[in-house]
This record gives C-alpha cells, structure tokens and sequence, in this order.
C-alpha cells in the first residue's frame, strides 16, 4: 500500500514564517467520508418518509373531522329529546319527514331549512347550533344559511341527524 505524506503548516505571527507542525500520512486523518455521509442522509430520509407515511397528517385532521361530527350529530339529538322529554314527548314541529338541512343559529332566512331555534331560544336545550367542521372555509359543505348537519323524522316518529360530509365513513348518521 502506498500512504501519501501530508505536511501541516500554520503561519507563525511573530517571526512571520510559516511553521511546519507534522507530517502525517492519509490513514492518521480522523472524520468521514463522503460515502459515509451521504449513506447516513438517506437512510435518515428514508426513515423520516415511513415516518411521515404513518402518521398520515391529513388522514388524522379528517378522522378529528369526523369525531367532531359525531359528537355533534349526538348533541342535536340530544337536546331534541330533552326538548320532546319536556314537551310532552313532542318535537319540534319544524322537523320534516324528509332530510332537510339544519338552520344556523343566528340566521334570518331559514327558508328551505330545519329551524331548531326552539331549542337556542333561552339557552335551555343548546347555545347554538354546531356547524359542520368545513363550514365557513370556503368549502360547500353547507349552504348559507345551513349548519352542514340534516335532520329527518320517520313514518315511526324517529329522529334521524346525519352528517353527509363526513370524510373517513360515507355518512355519518344517528337515529333515535
């Protein structure tokens, strides 16, 4: 094998001369090579790639999504059994044998919709009515006046509150 010498120098300041400190062969060097280098980055690319693969951002914030949803849908039908429990097992009148959607909570024009402002009127049953997680961004998950969130009443007197823009299930739906 042949090793190449090295000689190291630095600048001496006060006989301004240049000093040799040792010399070395190329085996004595201690740090890494390129090689090693750029053997280390990928497999800590290829680390962070499964990494990011199995968290899955998006698929966590539309499975949030989706919790809050069923949480809210459980919430409407809820407060309509509270208000039927008071009313002598009757609920609103408003509610229709057809999905329609629900009308939010401050909104002057319910036309076409489910108004539920019996159960915010006073605070009793609910402070407001939820809006769908996507409302308001820009999205056409509700329309204007709508909560995102339908509501239904069966032939047997059943409630039925769905939410149709769920992301992870089909339609997210609770009946009662």
């Amino acid at each position: 094998m042949l090793f190449i010498k090295s000689t190291v120098f630095i600048w001496n300041k006060k006989l301004n001369t240049p000093v040799v400190l040792a010399g070395r062969d190329n085996r004595s060097y201690i740090g890494f090579t390129l090689i090693e280098i750029l053997l280390v980055i990928s497999i800590l690319a290829i680390l962070v790639t499964f990494t990011i693969m199995a968290i899955n951002p998006a698929r966590q914030l539309a499975k949030s999504r989706d919790a809050e949803r069923s949480t809210d849908i459980y919430l409407i039908l809820s407060s309509l059994n509270k208000y039927a429990t008071n009313h002598d097992g009757a609920y609103p009148e408003v509610i229709a044998t057809d999905d329609k959607e629900i009308c939010r909570t401050d909104s002057m024009d319910c036309e076409g919709l489910c108004d539920l402002s019996v159960l915010t009127d006073g605070q009793e049953y609910l402070v407001s009515v939820p809006l769908d997680p996507l409302c308001g961004d820009g999205n056409q998950a509700c329309s204007l006046n709508g909560t995102g969130y339908f509501l239904k009443k069966s032939e047997g007197g059943k409630l039925t509150v769905s939410a149709p823009n769920s992301e992870i299930k089909d339609n997210l739906s609770v009946t009662r």
